[in-house]
């Protein structure tokens, strides 16, 4: 991309971290609207703006249209997130709620562990352009999927203030005390996941030595592992109480930390089946979380969508910022990172059971 665009490689990046920041800045502003507006027209505005500047991403003559191209694809792409998680409360109620939010929190888990090699593997027959075309497909598909929808939001269910008033429910749904520990506690413990994926290449390939196939199968043996959690809760949803649930999948994670910390470096399957062991219980955990977070809110879904959206993105990126900073190896980074936000968590979780906060769904 830098020799076609003849750019810097500072500005070719800008591409990719203006898209996740723009999509950030998405989830906040179309959840709101699709409170005062419905979730079906801001859906299909969100959806045209992905596959229209998808599509302007593969033709872009220079760097600086395709920038633009991708911020506004970002804004795109983040409305479609915020939406579709209201949709979920919407449309769905109790114990077949959480069963949607385990198909749909295992896709979000499984798209970034599978998004590299299915972007090696379109590299084997096309060039880089055709990435952001097939994103486009994939938007104007998304698109054919939303028009038949029924409007889920009924008219006297909507938002009737101004949509300065609308954005800033933002802050309402923020001050609800369960709701504002629980998010942080769910962005926090997501956050060396993301690292991970920004890190696992010099991880397999320059730190183990595996070659570049065998990176993409421990790659994709994560993703596996990340199915196998999602199926793991669905067979436990139900029997097992949500807090119970909630803090062994913390203590978990605690303990896979500490174990990546002092063995992780033996081998690469001993990092594989460690950090395994962390993705896993994130993956168990997602959807009983995010259904808690849902049922906080007796209204503003949009609002409560957006911020759940936004927050678990900005502990992502954090995530990915802290798991590249200069430790003594980036197992070791890895490692102390699951172990002090698994402390963080249980430390949140344990305060939060024992005040007098009411916490819904729990």
């Amino acid at each position: 991309m830098t020799e076609v665009l003849d750019a810097p490689e500072s500005l070719v990046s800008l591409t990719l971290t203006g898209f996740f920041m723009f999509m950030a800045l998405g989830t906040l502003a179309f959840g709101p609207v699709s409170d005062k507006y419905g979730r079906k027209r801001p859906l299909i505005v969100a959806a045209l703006m992905f596959s229209i500047f998808g599509l302007v991403s593969g033709l872009a003559p220079n760097v600086w249209v395709l920038i633009f191209a991708r911020v506004l694809q970002g804004v795109g792409g983040g409305g479609m997130v915020a939406i579709s998680m209201a949709l979920v409360k919407d449309c769905f109620e109790g114990r077949v709620r959480e069963k949607v939010l385990v198909i749909i929190q295992a896709m979000g888990v499984i798209a970034p562990m599978c998004a590299p090699v299915m972007g090696s593997f379109v590299l084997l027959f096309a060039d880089w352009h055709f990435t952001f075309f097939l994103q486009a497909f994939l938007g104007l598909a998304s698109l054919a999927l939303i028009l038949p929808f029924k409007e889920s939001l009924d008219v006297s269910e909507r938002t009737n203030e101004g949509i300065v008033r609308t954005i800033g429910r933002l802050f309402v749904v923020g001050r609800n005390k369960a709701f504002l520990v629980i998010l942080l506690m769910i962005a926090i413990l997501g956050a060396p996941f993301m690292g991970y994926i920004s890190c696992a290449s010099y991880i397999y390939i320059d730190y183990f030595g595996l070659s570049t196939f065998e990176y993409s199968a421990f790659f994709a043996a994560n993703a596996a592992l990340s199915i196998v959690g999602a199926g793991l809760a669905l067979v436990i949803g139900g029997r097992i109480p949500v807090k119970h649930i909630i803090t062994g999948v913390v203590g978990i994670s605690l303990a896979a930390g500490i174990a990546l910390v002092a063995l992780g470096h033996a081998s690469p399957f001993a990092f594989l089946i460690l950090f395994g062991v962390y993705a896993l219980m994130g993956s168990v955990s997602r959807p009983f979380t995010t259904n808690i977070l849902l049922e906080q809110q007796d209204g503003d879904t949009g609002s409560a969508s957006s911020l759940i959206n936004f927050t678990c993105n900005i502990g992502g990126s954090l995530g990915m910022v802290a798991a590249t900073l200069p430790w003594p190896t980036y197992v070791l980074g890895l490692g102390s990172m699951i172990v002090i936000v698994s402390i963080i968590a249980l430390v949140m979780w344990i305060v939060l059971l024992k005040s007098s906060t009411v916490i819904r769904g729990v």
